[in-house]
Formats: structure tokens, C-alpha cells, sequence
């Protein structure tokens, strides 16, 4: 019995020890298996976290990337814009230049107008003198000073030119003078003297102008009416000679003719058109040229007071030119 009881003991003390045995590697196996848990899931939460890491990086890079792809651009585009500035400011500007630049036109120059001055007498004739002073004072050298004074107020002005019919101390026949005035083109004729009384019994002073009696138009004429151009320079000078001082002369009967002298010719001669001729010579050939053509008698040298006045100094008859080129230039423009 005792051995039966001992016997049971040992038994259980046996399967005690084995199942503390078994208790404990079970135990053991569970805490390795939890270690390994533990480890495992360390490990994916390490490669979780790195997966993470190197996926924010990987946005932050695609980030930084697309900044830089759209700084790039934005670039780009700004370079773009400000090229895009630069050329509309250039072509702007080119605009401006071709829209401000001056059209070049050909210049169209007025017609030249040709005035021929003519110095009355010169060599051998005198024309009228008289003695002041104890010299003798000749219509010739007074004509010259006038008409080359004259000459220089008119070139004064644009588009003149001017020819003179003697330049020195020569004579010309009346008919080459208008020849040597139609051969060199002129568009006018102006003969410069100065005048004396017609008789004794007349104190004659003032001014007057010779012209045409005839409305005679020759074909070659160069302008629409010689008479009309003769007329309108004629008062024009008249006019201008006034203002300087020196009246209408009282001669010849040109106080009632506006200071105007018309003369027939005396021995029947008639224009192509039947109208009577003129009396005068130059302005016979200048009226059958188509040239308008006149006579300035300044002022009378047989009067002391027009002498005093108006031809006794270069100023004086400076004066008359200056006057006289006014007058013509105010006629033909």
C-alpha cells in the first residue's frame, strides 16, 4: 500500500515537473515569439517610417522640382514677355520714326521770273544834263546808278533774275536792247531815266511812266495781256515813288493821266492787229515782241528841286531803286 502511495507520488511528482517543463518552453517560445513580434513590427515600422521619409522626400523633390519647372517657366514666360516688350518697343518706335520721319518730295522750285533792266543811254549819248554845283551832271551815269541799284533789290528776292542791257558806259540801238531782253528770255523790261521839261515855258517836276497805247496780243506773248502787265507795273511804281516824296509829274499832260504817258506814232504806223503804233521805240519793239515793256522817268534833272531832292546823292537814287523794286515785285506776284 505504502509503495502503491509512494509509487503515486513519484508519478505526479514526475508529470508535475514535466508540465512545468513544458510550461516554460511554452512560455518561452510565446516571449520569443512576441520578442519576434515586437521585432517584426519594429521592422515594418522602421521600413514604414522610411517608406514614408523617402516618400516625403520624394514629394518635397517633385515639389521642389515642379517649383523649379514653374520658376522655370515663370522665367521663361518673363523672358518671353519682357522680348515681347522689347520688340513692341522697338516696332513702336520704328513706327514712330516712320510715322514722325518727313516725307521727302520732290521740291517744286517757282518759275524763275527774267526782269531785264535797262540803263538808259550810255556812250556817246548823254541824255539830258544839266550843270550843278560847277559839275555837270549827265542823265546817263544817273540812269546807271539807278538801274544797277535796282538790280540787287530785286535779286533780293526768290525766284528773280535779273539782266541788265549794259554794264559800263556804252550805247545800245533802242531795237537790240528789247533783242538782247528777248534772246536772254526776260518776262520783263524796264528802261531806267530821268527826265526834262518839255519847253522852257514849263517848270516841270515829278514822276511818270511810259507804256503802250495798244491792246495789240501777239501770239508769243508771255503773259495773258502786255498792256494789262504794262499798266498794272506802271501805277504800282507811280504809287511807290509817291510815298517816297516825289509827286505826279505836271508835264506832258500826266497830271490828268494818273502820272501815265501814252504816245501815238506820228507817222501812221500801225500793229499787225490795226492798231495805231507806239511813238517810243522800245516800246513799240517790246509790244510786238509780247514783252511788257516801260519807261520810268524818275524825275526831272532841269528842276533844281528834284534834283536837290530825289538824283543829287547814291542815296537818293538808292532810294528810287528800292522804290521801284517794291513796285515790281508787288505787280507780278
Amino acid at each position: 500500500m505504502k509503495k502503491k502511495l509512494f509509487f503515486c507520488m513519484v508519478m505526479v511528482t514526475i508529470c508535475m515537473c514535466a508540465c512545468g517543463k513544458k510550461n516554460a518552453a511554452t512560455d518561452m517560445e510565446s516571449s520569443h515569439d512576441e520578442t519576434h513580434l515586437y521585432e517584426s513590427q519594429t521592422d515594418i515600422s522602421t521600413v514604414e517610417e522610411t517608406t514614408q521619409e523617402e516618400t516625403a522626400l520624394e514629394e518635397v523633390a517633385e515639389e521642389t522640382e515642379s517649383t523649379e519647372e514653374e520658376t522655370t517657366l515663370e522665367n521663361v514666360v518673363a523672358e518671353e514677355s519682357v522680348d515681347a516688350a522689347e520688340e513692341s518697343k522697338e516696332d513702336t518706335m520704328a513706327e514712330t520714326e516712320v510715322q514722325t520721319e518727313p516725307e521727302v518730295t520732290e521740291e517744286v522750285k517757282p518759275k524763275q521770273i527774267v526782269i531785264c533792266i535797262d540803263p538808259g543811254h550810255g556812250g556817246d549819248s548823254e541824255g539830258t544834263k544839266q550843270e550843278y554845283d560847277g559839275i555837270l551832271v549827265m542823265e546817263k551815269n544817273l540812269n546807271y546808278r539807278i538801274a544797277t541799284s535796282l538790280k540787287w533789290y530785286l535779286e533780293q528776292n526768290e525766284g528773280v533774275k535779273v539782266i541788265l542791257t549794259r554794264n559800263g558806259d556804252y550805247d545800245l540801238s533802242l531795237s537790240n536792247r528789247i533783242k538782247y531782253a528777248v534772246d536772254n528770255n526776260a518776262d520783263y523790261f524796264v528802261s531806267v531815266h530821268v527826265n526834262s521839261r518839255s519847253t522852257d515855258e514849263v517848270d516841270s517836276h515829278g514822276c511818270m511812266v511810259l507804256m503802250s497805247c495798244s491792246r495789240y496780243q501777239p501770239s508769243n506773248a508771255k503773259v495773258a495781256s502786255v498792256y494789262d502787265s504794262e499798266m498794272r507795273m506802271a501805277k504800282s511804281i507811280i504809287s511807290k515813288l509817291n510815298v517816297l516824296g516825289l509827286p505826279i509829274a505836271n508835264d506832258w499832260n500826266t497830271e490828268n493821266t494818273g502820272g501815265i504817258l501814252q504816245r501815238v506814232t506820228t507817222v501812221g504806223e500801225t500793229y499787225p492787229d490795226g492798231s495805231p503804233a507806239d511813238y517810243y521805240t522800245l516800246l513799240y519793239c517790246g509790244t510786238k515782241a509780247g514783252l511788257p515793256s516801260i519807261i520810268v522817268e524818275h524825275a526831272f534833272l532841269s528842276n533844281e528841286g528834284d534834283y536837290r531832292n530825289f538824283l543829287s546823292t547814291n542815296e537818293k537814287l538808292d532810294a528810287l531803286a528800292k522804290a521801284d523794286a517794291e513796285a515790281i515785285i508787288e505787280s507780278i506776284r
